[in-house]
């Protein structure tokens, strides 16, 4: 009995045993399997590597040499581009307006000019006729390009800042944008002496009509004073007075003020006295009335009414000022005194 215990207990040892041997056996064979994939990995990645190494040098080489001479313009016309959007216009016009301002780029890192980029920002436009910066930056992206241009570049960058101007009347910042490239950048580059004048005064109309709209941009007041000049110069002397008294009106900076009134001195001597006359006049209504106020809101709010004299149904022409040009009226009577 003893004896068939025993040797039953070493039967269950040695079975015991031969199973942990074989568990053992079956785990180092998995390590090593798991010890060639990873080196077969790290095998094909040093592969991988030398090859990238060894094929990229003649394939930047011949990137280079390789010279792309023409573009090509996959979207149809406007109109059609617009149906085809199916109503998401605006989101079309970003995602084509981010194409043009990485393919610019493009262009120029491998120093050819972008071609269609006019067609580009005219699809936009009728996609999104509000979207601002295609007509802001529509000047830089049609002339400012690597290689050298025509005149018929400056003459598309004027078509869209007009369509701009249209689209957004009251915009200070593309009213003055527009009159700085009309006068600075494409009026030198065009061939033709009198269209070069021509588009010199226009942009200094657009600056100053820059000038007449309320806006943040802290630099537009001393453009103005640069429209002054250009109106000036260009024999718009009638122009430049008008317009700079409209601007001291409308402008309590002191500085910019100094400047403007010294332009308009130097018109003629009768304008400098009527300047002073009337910025005298002006000064005196303002203190006597409402000197608590600022200039923009006493401009607003009207000078001061004399409301027996504008009692009744026919008030004109009996000394009732009910706005600034009609008291500036009564004011340059010879009849009239300061108020």
């Amino acid at each position: 009995m003893l004896r068939r215990r025993s040797c039953l207990y070493r039967l269950q040892q040695l079975a015991i045993t031969v199973l942990v041997m074989d568990r053992l056996r079956q785990g180092g064979m998995a390590k090593l399997t798991r010890a060639k994939d990873s080196a077969s990995v790290l095998i094909l990645l040093a592969f991988c590597a030398l090859a990238i190494g060894g094929l990229r040098a003649p394939l930047v080489d011949r990137f280079r040499r390789v010279t792309q001479k023409t573009d090509d313009y996959w979207l149809p016309q406007s109109d059609q581009t617009v149906i085809a959007s199916l109503g998401y216009r605006s989101a079309l016009a970003d995602l084509i307006y981010a194409h043009v301002l990485v393919a610019y780029g493009t262009h120029f890192q491998e120093k050819h000019n972008f071609e269609f980029v006019g067609a580009y920002i005219d699809t936009v436009n009728a996609l999104d006729p509000k979207f601002r910066d295609p007509y802001r930056f529509a000047d830089t992206l049609l002339t400012i390009q690597p290689q050298p241009i025509g005149e018929n570049r400056y003459y598309k960058a004027r078509e869209i800042l007009e369509r701009g101007l249209k689209a957004l009347p009251y915009d200070t910042e593309l009213w003055s944008s527009a009159g700085q490239f009309l006068a600075y950048i494409a009026a030198p580059s065009l061939s033709r002496k009198e269209e070069a004048a021509a588009w010199r005064l226009d942009g200094a109309r657009k600056l100053a009509r820059a000038c007449e709209l309320i806006g943040n941009n802290e630099n537009v007041p001393y453009h103005c004073i640069n429209a002054a000049t250009l109106l000036n110069e260009a024999g718009e002397e009638a122009a430049m007075n008008e317009f700079l008294q409209k601007f001291l009106l409308v402008n309590d900076d002191p500085q910019v003020r100094g400047l403007a009134i010294a332009a308009l001195r130097r018109s003629s001597a009768q304008t400098n006295q009527d300047l002073d006359q009337r910025l005298s006049r002006f000064q005196s209504a303002w203190t006597r009335d409402l000197s608590f106020v600022t200039r923009s809101a006493l401009l607003v709010l009207g000078p001061p009414v004399n409301a027996s004299v504008c009692a009744g149904l026919v008030t004109r022409g009996l000394g009732c000022a009910s706005s600034w040009r009609d008291w500036n009226e009564i004011q340059d009577r010879p009849s009239n005194a300061e108020p």
